[in-house]
């Protein structure tokens, strides 16, 4: 099986939609409710939001297998002055979990973090996700916690995680 990972542009932005209302219900089911499921992806994962990051310098990038969407990855390097590069999304279908393809969209952001100059990779992850292994395996570590208001009674009780280079 081949595999592919390339960035998209606007008119491919769906592709993480219809991704995310895949992925999201079964990821989360044991971590969030599906009340903030639902409100996240109707929020954060919109063709008007995910325009909206792309114009706030947010690169997406697709993993394709054998030319079907099976993975996605949003990160920023808009932080470069600062010397790091942001991870927002990382997520795989669950029936592939393991194969490798979770890896590699990992290696293409860190790549590209350090061709802009980024000495550092963070992100959030959900205290209870399992998730959080995928990263520590990666070479990532807990650099801090914080709790983020998400909007409508919900909130976001993260670990803030780092890998340096």
């Amino acid at each position: 099986m081949s595999l592919t990972i390339r960035t998209i542009g606007r008119s491919e932005l769906h592709l993480v939609t219809e991704l995310s209302a895949q992925i999201w219900p079964i990821a989360y089911k044991e971590i969030i409710t599906q009340e903030q499921i639902k409100y996240m992806l109707n929020t954060m994962y919109s063709q008007e939001a995910l325009e909206k990051n792309l114009s706030d310098g947010h690169v997406f990038l697709i993993a394709e297998r054998d030319g079907k969407p099976v993975g996605y990855a949003g990160y920023q390097v808009h932080f470069s002055y600062l010397d790091f590069s942001k991870l927002h999304k990382l997520y795989v279908l669950p029936e592939i979990h393991h194969s490798g393809v979770g890896g590699a969209l990992f290696n293409a952001v860190v790549a590209a973090s350090k061709n802009q100059h980024c000495k550092h990779l963070i992100l959030q992850v959900n205290k209870i996700n399992p998730a959080r292994q995928f990263y520590h395996k990666k070479g990532m570590y807990i650099d801090e916690e914080a709790v983020f208001d998400i909007g409508n009674g919900f909130v976001m009780d993260d670990y803030i995680m780092r890998l340096d280079w």
